[in-house]
């Protein structure tokens, strides 16, 4: 091996070591080296050597700790450094882009939402520009200070992960790392936003100590993700569901699957997304439930008044949705051996009767789920700290310590 070869595996091992060091002193409130040196099998010198580089450079901090129980110095452990480095999250969605400037750890210091429409679609990339110009005259960037910005989109990005591609149920193209480039020094990592829900729930939610969960997310398109034994199946791609063909559940079905195919003549009746998504769902709500309403969000906010209301018309929509959903839940855990299903729906307003609906059809196809089962997502569909979760793990593999530590 060349001189030159070895020394580039040495520096990728030790940014990939640093990765790792950060990731745990991360994972505790407060570590000690010789804690650190135990978790990670490195020697305690390498440790101090790594450590000290991720201190200079502001990732990890010392702190001392006065133990009570003994007399003596203060012990000395090490914690996550959040308050120098900053990231960027960007979570462009069908009706708004949310800015966010985020300490290291994920939490907004200051976030503000602009609001889009189809009509801005052709040239998404520069109104995107538009409202990151605005962002920076309410709340300046420091430039020396930003470590990456992750751009999240909650609908559809392309295979070389450089272009939107939908958002919605609306096709674009909309080059925005390449916009991006012309304003950031830094580097731009896009991603779509169901892959970070996924990446972000396997590593730090809830859901962490299990090994085998489904992941379903139901609104533009439903979107699935499956965790078997531990890891996670098509990392990079959903598992497309959208396709499957369902019953017809009574005359709402035959209603939608009507509807569909004059919007949509190619769409094949009783597709499952045609049951279940937006365009679905804004039909039967302005069906049954007459309204001025513009926007879907809105809409649904509306239904699920109305379900807590035990307006007849509107429970009759949640049967629809639930006779569709545990059809579809009674498949996927007839294939995958899941032991908990996490569920992220528009409807989640009125969980308590859409999950108490769902375990009793489920129990009709002779599936038990408890309420343990069946849980939500603690974190916020939208929260920046999902965004985040790109750049924590360019931290974690080394990628985005790179520029900042000197090797």
């Amino acid at each position: 091996m060349s001189k030159d070869k070895g020394d580039v595996m040495m520096s990728e091992n030790r940014l990939q070591h640093l990765g790792k060091i950060y990731h745990l002193v991360e994972q505790f409130e407060l570590i000690s080296r010789t804690d650190l040196a135990k978790l990670s099998g490195f020697a305690p010198a390498s440790i101090t050597n790594l450590t000290k580089s991720l201190i200079d450079q502001q990732f990890i901090l010392e702190r001392t700790v006065q133990n009570h129980t003994t007399r003596g110095r203060p012990a000395v452990g090490l914690a996550i450094s959040p308050f120098y480095w900053q990231l960027l999250s960007i979570i462009v969605s069908p009706n708004k882009v949310e800015i966010s400037l985020c300490e290291l750890n994920g939490t907004a210091i200051y976030s503000q939402n602009y609001t889009v429409s189809a009509e801005d679609y052709p040239a998404l990339d520069e109104k995107i520009l538009s409202f990151l110009q605005n962002f920076e005259q309410k709340r300046p960037l420091v430039d020396a200070r930003l470590l990456a910005v992750s751009v999240s989109v909650i609908g559809r990005i392309n295979a070389k992960k450089t272009d939107i591609v939908q958002l919605g149920n609306s096709a674009l193209q909309c080059a925005i790392v390449n916009a991006l480039k012309g304003q950031f020094t830094q580097p731009i990592l896009l991603n779509e936003h169901f892959q970070l829900w996924l990446l972000t729930e396997s590593k730090l939610g809830r859901l962490i100590s299990h090994q085998n969960v489904l992941f379903l997310q139901h609104g533009d398109t439903l979107r699935l993700g499956v965790m078997v034994n531990g890891s996670l199946l098509h990392k990079n791609v959903d598992m497309n569901i959208n396709h499957l063909l369902t019953p017809s559940f009574g005359p709402m079905s035959d209603e939608v699957a009507a509807n569909m195919q004059k919007t949509h003549p190619q769409a094949q009746r009783y597709q499952i997304a045609d049951q279940l998504t937006f365009p679905a769902l804004a039909f039967l709500i302005d069906r049954y439930l007459p309204n001025t309403l513009t926007q879907i969000e809105e809409k649904i906010a509306f239904l699920c008044q109305q379900i807590e209301q035990a307006n007849p018309a509107a429970l009759a929509i949640l049967e629809h949705v639930t006779s569709h959903l545990a059809h579809l839940l009674m498949n996927l855990l007839s294939i995958f051996s899941s032991e908990k299903i996490m569920l992220n729906s528009p409807l989640l307003p009125v969980k308590d009767m859409l999950f108490k609906q769902l375990t009793e059809k489920l129990a009709d196809y002779g599936i038990t789920l408890s309420p343990l089962n069946l849980v939500t997502s603690l974190l916020e569909w939208d929260s920046p700290f999902i965004a985040c979760s790109a750049i924590k793990q360019g931290i974690y593999e080394g990628n985005l310590i790179k520029d900042r530590i000197s090797l």
